[in-house]
This record gives structure tokens, sequence and C-alpha cells, in this order.
């Protein structure tokens, strides 16, 4: 499965669910030798700022 499609498929899962923005980060070996990242964003999304802790939800895998 291409990373693309995989990385959209995903992103539309969350914002079906009822988040208000989102946003993945996919990084390393995505096509060919050279290493790459890759951010996908949809929605509001907040960066900065004290609501960062109370709003926003981190995952890593």
């Amino acid at each position: 499965l291409p990373v693309r499609r995989a990385c959209y498929g995903v992103l539309r899962f969350i914002m079906e669910s009822g988040a208000q923005g989102c946003e993945i980060i996919v990084s390393g070996k995505l096509r060919g030798q050279r290493a790459k990242a890759m951010k996908f964003i949809d929605g509001l999304m907040i960066h900065s700022g004290n609501p960062v802790n109370d709003y926003v939800q981190y995952a890593v895998r």
C-alpha cells in the first residue's frame, strides 16, 4: 500500500471520528533510497501556547 494513500485513509478515519484537526508526519525511506518526511494536515491544529497542553493529544508509533 502506498504511504500517501495509507496516511490519507488514517487522516479521514480520524476526522470522521470527530476530531477538530489532525496532523500526521511520516519520515524515513518512503520511495527510494533517500530518507524523506511527509506531512498530512487536516482541520484546525494549534501549535503554540498553553492550550496545546490541554487540547492536543500526541501519539508516536
